[in-house]
């Protein structure tokens, strides 16, 4: 029948509800959460998690009980059992404590629905009702059924759970008086609170399982924060887990942070404002120096500000000889093994929102600041996650743009969100930066004017710091002092080993350069060039078909034809960027030969002139237009780091700031050639600048450290040359030197 101007209304089948609870909530942990996060809101300050046996599926009860200040009959009908009611939109604090409320989208209902196939609830309000309810969530899986075709039974009635002396008060009264959390009954009050009952289990729970519980229970709120961090104090608020007799009856009790996060071996703890500005503090075990960094971490970038952050971040080095100092401390741990599992259990960076933690950040394995990418990168210098435990502190008020995912797990991947991690990951920099110095087993170089690969003693670093005779020669020294000859043959051998090693290293530095890059230069080449071979080959007959169709149908001759011409001039863009870059190959290197310095660095820095174009940078190529006997590939890879580098670091700058590079080449009245290569970025900071030359060292948050290593290789190598930072050069950044001794007639 045909009609206008009529009206119809949508109307959800019941099985909507299972499809919601499933969809919203993402695992059985996560909704126990949700059923915690509620008794929060409705300002519990105890919590108590039951686990009924037998624990197997369809089978067996979870009971969540909390003394807060429970639902009337009306809060009942007119908010619980309304589906993403705006009640906590309206009142966005608690109504007694004035927390921040943690429950926004009025869906938290659905954990219960994730847990068991029935939920029966009880709640009362001091000196009011009791109210009580049943959803068999099976009743709402009838396909045919309409959601307000489902009855739900409930009832009012005088208090019974929750009367004097009932069950409800025992329960609480028996928990704070065995382990006296601080959670004392008020004198003469009349019990309130909620039980939620899940009966019917939907997963079977395992000793495994509740260990996980409890450990991610256990981060739900902070450890006591640092006091100039100056975060509110953390609301009274207890969770005990009551498990069955038997084998789980150990897992009884309330959850608290483990005594570990109380020892890290490093630590920092800062604040980072809206701009980026950060106050950090490090800290390490057993070390008096307190380093503070006053720095800006957003650097230029254009992404929205996160709001303000407060961070404490706690580290460990997971060698034996590290864990044998904690183990002098009562951590519950019997050796070294137990010590690094406790550690790796409680790793993770948790995000607290008001006071309460955002799922999932800060479960073991969450690594959703990359770290262990990082590590891969550069394992020298990087933190993997599981040597990381860190506190994170927003609130809503002034991190707005961190919005949580609608299945309660994560937040929305939003600029904001971006611009957090970036900060975090440039905070956690810093603290690696110090770690790594404290680790370092030379001494410090001289600030300036140092070259890359200075003479090794002592037996080098890293790798090779174990190649000393140092402890035979202490016990000669103390057994036989007078004699010399057997000093003399000691002083001989040690200094035969130091060049020795010398020689390795140069001869692993340049297997490095030629294993790493050369190798990924080979593997670009020949698949693109395959590739480029095959897009000919194509091109060929596209041309084919377009002269062929020239007559039937124009038109369409006419756009083969444009996509033919766009198609040859891509190809030829990557046959030009391909023959670019074939300097840099692995492959063997050909007899150097006579070339400008002036055209070889124009032909480095072409390569990057996407990346210069895009950050708005300015090069100038100046000085005496020096003629070399040399290897371009060597001239290209010199330049490629260097430019490279001062790129990242100009791209560093505020939006709109002059960028520039300055590279010039002069010949030095001994014959040698200099190549400065200077930028007006931030420069080299003070304190690293004794360690920018060792490998594997970057400053960059996700740096691998290769770039100056490779460099320095390159020269010392092949021109019996060095590598030298410059201060000051003739821009206010950086300025590194090359410089070349032979082959530069």
């Amino acid at each position: 029948m045909d009609s206008e101007d009529t009206e119809a209304y949508l109307r959800p089948r019941a099985r909507l509800m299972s499809t919601l609870g499933e969809e919203l909530i993402s695992n059985e942990r996560v909704a126990l959460t949700e059923l915690v996060k509620n008794a929060y809101d409705a300002d519990a300050s105890l919590v108590v998690i039951r686990f009924n046996a037998p624990l197997e599926e369809g089978v067996g009860s979870i009971e969540v009980w909390d003394d807060g200040h429970g639902m009337s009959p009306e809060t009942v009908r007119g908010s619980w059992m309304e589906i993403a009611t705006p009640h906590r939109h309206r009142r966005p604090r608690s109504e007694k404590r004035g927390r921040r409320v943690l429950g926004a989208k009025g869906i938290g209902r659905f954990s219960a629905a994730r847990l068991g196939l029935v939920t029966s609830l009880a709640t009362c309000r001091g000196d009011g009702e009791e109210v009580t309810l049943r959803l068999d969530w099976g009743r709402f899986s009838d396909e045919n059924a309409y959601l307000d075709q489902v009855p739900v039974n409930w009832s009012v009635r005088s208090p019974k759970v929750f009367s004097i002396g009932g069950e409800a008060e025992q329960l609480f009264d028996d928990l704070t008086g065995e382990f006296r959390t601080g959670v004392a009954a008020e004198p003469g009050r009349s019990p309130h609170g909620t039980v939620v009952r899940l009966e019917g289990l939907r997963q079977r729970w395992s000793a495994e399982s509740i260990e996980t519980l409890k450990r991610s229970l256990s981060r739900l709120l902070p450890p006591p924060p640092p006091a100039e961090l100056a975060v509110p104090d953390q609301p009274e608020f207890s969770i005990y887990i009551e498990t069955p007799p038997g084998e789980l009856r150990h897992y009884s009790g309330f959850v608290s942070a483990s005594e570990a996060l109380a020892h890290p071996h490093y630590r920092l703890v800062g604040t980072v404002d809206a701009d980026g500005q950060a106050h950090l503090t490090l800290t390490a075990m057993g070390v008096e120096e307190e380093v503070v960094i006053h720095d800006d971490l957003r650097q230029g970038t254009n992404l929205p500000s996160c709001g303000p952050v407060k961070l404490d971040i706690r580290t460990w080095d997971l060698d034996s000889g590290s864990l044998r100092q904690l183990l002098k401390i009562d951590l519950g741990a019997q050796n070294i093994s137990e010590v690094r599992r406790l550690i790796r259990g409680n790793s993770g960076v948790a995000l607290y929102r008001d006071g309460f933690r955002i799922q999932p950040f800060g479960e073991t394995g969450y690594d959703w600041l990359e770290f262990d990418q990082r590590r891969v990168n550069n394992p020298t210098m990087r933190f993997s996650n599981n040597q990381v435990a860190g506190f994170v502190y927003v609130s809503a008020d002034g991190n707005p743009g961190l919005r949580d995912r609608s299945h309660r797990e994560g937040l929305i991947d939003s600029p904001e969100y971006e611009e957090l991690k970036r900060v975090m990951v440039q905070a956690v920099s810093r603290l690696e930066t110090w770690r790594y110095r404290l680790r370092r087993p030379e001494p410090p170089r001289p600030l300036d004017s140092e070259p890359l690969l200075p003479a090794t003693e002592g037996g080098g670093h890293g790798v090779f710091q174990n190649f000393t005779l140092d402890p035979l020669r202490d016990v000669v020294n103390q057994r036989y002092p007078d004699d010399a000859v057997l000093g003399r043959a000691l002083d001989e051998a040690t200094e035969a080993i130091n060049d020795s090693v010398q020689k390795v290293q140069e001869i692993i530095s340049q297997f490095s350069r030629l294993a790493t890059l050369g190798t990924l230069v080979d593997v670009v080449l020949h698949d693109g060039r395959a590739a480029l071979t095959r897009i000919a080959y194509v091109l060929r007959r596209l041309n084919r078909l377009t002269k062929g169709t020239s007559e039937q149908d124009p038109g369409l001759c006419e756009a083969l034809g444009k996509v033919h011409t766009d198609f040859v001039a891509q190809e030829k863009a990557l046959d030009r960027l391909f023959t670019r870059v074939e300097p840099l190959s692995g492959r063997q290197r050909g007899r150097p030969k006579k070339i400008s310095l002036h055209e070889a660095i124009d032909e480095a820095v072409s390569v990057h002139e996407a990346d210069l174009v895009k950050q708005g940078i300015t090069v100038t190529v100046g000085g005496d237009d020096v003629t070399v006997t040399a290897e371009p590939s060597d001239i290209a890879q010199v330049i490629l780091n260097l430019v490279g580098n001062a790129i990242y670091w100009l791209s560093t700058l505020p939006e709109g700031a002059d960028r520039s590079i300055l590279i010039t080449t002069e010949r030095t009245p001994d014959g040698e050639v200099d190549i400065d290569v200077s930028d007006n970025g931030p420069g080299v900071r003070e304190e690293i600048k004794d360690m920018i030359f060792d490998t594997y060292f970057s400053d960059k948050p996700d740096g691998i450290g290769l770039g100056l290593s490779i460099v320095g290789s390159v020269v010392k190598d092949f021109y019996d040359g060095d590598l030298y930072l410059v201060s000051p050069g003739p821009l206010t950044g950086a300025c590194f030197r090359a410089r070349l001794r032979r082959r530069v007639g």
